[in-house]
């Protein structure tokens, strides 16, 4: 049990991940108060929880759709839970669930690794690409996943996890035809032995 899982444990998050999104939070303000936000493999529920904290209280209003294929513990009243695996859902799915888009998609998917630091990196660009899609409409590992302009918001924030390896600099140099600003952020409360990084779309084109 390491640090940030003891303070996970202690402040009612239920996983220590969610110290990885309030210092990106804290640095980038990716999520507005009151704002519309889709989370991309929600499970457990502390990015859920962040993202409500973020929102401000209840009376600011805001919405969160979080989507896993397993079910995440959830906050309040403004979050809506799909279980379903986001890669496969059709284009119709996203464009009821977002007539006027999102202010900040998150995307915290993850595969079950496979113990292959190149295949595992590798699945992780896959997932990452299918989230780059359904916020932009851009080219996706998934064809389903493909939308015209995608549901992200002109001036909105996308946050995806990646494995460090092979192609993920390149996907970088890709998303700069979509956004202003790409930056990656490796927050503190990720494991010193992960290859895990974040990687963000600031203010969407």
């Amino acid at each position: 049990e390491d640090t940030f899982f003891k303070k996970a444990k202690a402040s009612g998050y239920v996983a220590r991940s969610a110290y990885k999104l309030l210092e990106i939070q804290q640095k980038h303000k990716l999520i507005p108060q009151g704002g519309q936000i889709l989370d991309l493999g929600c499970h457990p529920g502390a990015w859920l929880q962040v993202a409500c904290e973020s929102l401000g209280p209840p009376s600011r209003g805001g919405r969160i759709l979080g989507i896993d294929m397993q079910r995440p513990a959830k906050c309040d009243e403004r979050v809506t839970i799909v279980q379903a695996d986001a890669t496969l859902l059709p284009p119709e799915f996203w464009q009821e669930q977002a007539p006027d888009g999102y202010d900040a998609v998150l995307s915290d998917m993850c595969h079950f690794t496979l113990g292959n630091s190149m295949a595992d990196a590798y699945k992780s660009l896959e997932l990452a690409r299918t989230a780059w899609a359904i916020a932009t409409g851009g080219e996706a590992a998934y064809p389903n996943a493909t939308l015209s302009r995608g549901v992200l918001r002109p001036g909105g924030t996308l946050l995806m996890k990646l494995l460090q390896g092979p192609g993920t600099q390149e996907f970088a140099a890709e998303l700069r035809r979509d956004f202003a600003k790409v930056a990656w952020h490796r927050p503190k409360a990720t494991r010193s032995e992960s290859k895990e990084v974040f990687l963000l779309g600031l203010k969407r084109k």
